[in-house]
């Protein structure tokens, strides 16, 4: 196949040119300005397919590795196959997929499960993270690894395991395994807030007539996210002194949707103090570009974990993108559904559908000229690929494979979340108009933003 009269962003800038791909990998990059360079892509096109992509610009396809794909005793919220094609519509390629299902995911057998459950059902290609084990079973841990999960996930607000990951012992014997095994470890950062602690926040919220997502920013305050955060970097550093390890046996973490200056800052210091941490994190569109001011036809609609924040804490973090100090987004994808979200504000679920929202929003800054392209094609595409070794892909150069993204600049239009192909029909971005239109989606060289596409996608597995 053939992707001619394109604008192609390659090696940081953008390059008039066409794509040769033969059995999914990119072959050829070429300047189709130059004479006979098509003549010589055209006599090796094996399918005989040319498409013309009419001056639109091909990207990377996203890599997203954040999201909760749900399924098995979670399938009216969404699906393998609903939520890998809301992800495909949106030009992600890849996800990352986390592990509070039903059961949860926290045994060799259910992650095998679990990933039976997605063999011949996914668009795109997924990775899976698993639960920690009970007592974290080491034995468990080892086999979990051999099925080539990703990382490990712990949530300190409400455990799949019931260890208490604010006891500094649990932590450090967590941390001293992903020394051992060379596992990432994807945090939650949360301190815990006692039940009795909140409901006297959400009483005196009422009694005071706020609005329902400033109360709920006020449960799950920015000190408490902080808090944990400090927590798990002491606790690093001390394994480090302790054992006295070298910087490759370090423990490798990820933290999560960091969502305040607070949090954004101490990481930024340790990093800043000693560059070979193995330490990373992400921010998600939401917390990059909303706030608890925003109105909403249903509140529920953003209701997340961490919430939204004041505004001084979006402002923040979308000037720390720009600046290209904030390395990876993830959208935390959390389908929920309608019947769900009209409950009273205590009952409903945290989360929201995240896929179709991340590229209408972040991509729309750079065609606002907000943001430099380059910064959208490191945090989507490059910084993950590298830095979970996801290889020949997060780039468009030869060799590697032909995900990717072909979008054009329009006039703006609303969002319009009954469209979405995730079963979550709803989205905090309601009010949102963009500029930005999908035009294809390729994985391995297959367009996959249609309904008719067969199941393609792979999941992928690390080799540890």
């Amino acid at each position: 196949m053939i992707l001619k009269n394109a604008i192609i962003y390659v090696n940081g800038s953008l390059q008039d040119g066409a794509l040769l791909i033969i059995d999914g990998k990119i072959i050829s990059i070429i300047n189709d300005k130059i004479e006979n360079a098509m003549e010589s892509i055209l006599s090796k096109n094996k399918d005989g397919i040319v498409t013309d992509c009419e001056k639109r610009i091909i990207l990377p396809g996203i890599i997203d590795i954040h999201s909760h794909l749900r399924d098995l005793g979670q399938s009216e919220k969404e699906t393998f196959s609903s939520g890998t094609l809301a992800a495909a519509f949106s030009g992600i390629t890849t996800v990352f997929n986390m592990p509070n299902t039903v059961p949860p995911a926290i045994n060799a057998k259910q992650v095998k499960k679990w990933m039976k459950e997605a063999e011949n059902k996914i668009k795109i290609n997924v990775g899976f993270i698993a639960g920690v084990p009970n007592e974290i079973n080491l034995e468990e841990i080892i086999s979990i690894i051999q099925l080539g999960v990703f990382g490990f996930k712990i949530y300190p607000l409400d455990s799949l395991n019931g260890i208490d990951w604010t006891n500094y012992l649990n932590v450090q014997k967590l941390l001293n395994i992903s020394s051992n095994m060379q596992i990432p470890i994807f945090i939650h950062p949360d301190w815990p807030i006692s039940p009795e602690g909140k409901n006297e926040i959400f009483n005196n919220g009422k009694l005071n007539n706020l609005p329902i997502l400033e109360v709920h920013n006020m449960m799950y305050p920015v000190s408490l996210e902080a808090k944990y955060v400090n927590f798990i970097l002491d606790n690093y550093y001390k394994i480090i002194t302790d054992l006295d390890l070298s910087a490759a046996n370090y423990p490798i973490i990820h933290f999560c949707h960091i969502s305040c200056i607070d949090s954004f800052s101490l990481i930024q210091k340790a990093l800043d103090m000693k560059p070979n941490l193995k330490i990373t994190f992400e921010s998600t569109p939401h917390h990059i570009l909303l706030d608890n001011t925003l109105q909403l036809s249903n509140p529920n609609y953003g209701k997340v974990l961490p919430p939204l924040r004041d505004k001084e804490h979006s402002l923040f973090l979308f000037k720390e993108l720009k600046r290209g100090r904030i390395n990876l987004i993830g959208t935390d994808h959390a389908p929920h559904t309608q019947k769900e979200k009209a409950q009273k504000y205590i009952n409903a679920p945290s989360g929201f559908p995240g896929f179709e929202t991340y590229p209408l929003t972040i991509l729309d800054k750079v065609f606002r000229n907000e943001l430099s392209l380059n910064v959208f094609v490191n945090v989507a595409s490059e910084n993950p690929a590298e830095i979970f070794n996801l290889r020949n892909k997060g780039f468009i150069k030869e060799g590697y494979d032909a995900d990717l993204i072909v979008v054009e600049k329009i006039p703006e239009s609303p969002i319009n979340s009954e469209v979405f192909k995730t079963k979550a029909k709803f989205t905090p971005f309601e009010d949102y108009k963009t500029m930005v239109h999908i035009w294809k989606v390729f994985l391995s060289g297959l367009e996959i933003n249609n309904d008719n596409t067969e199941f393609h996608g792979k999941i992928l597995k690390q080799s540890h």
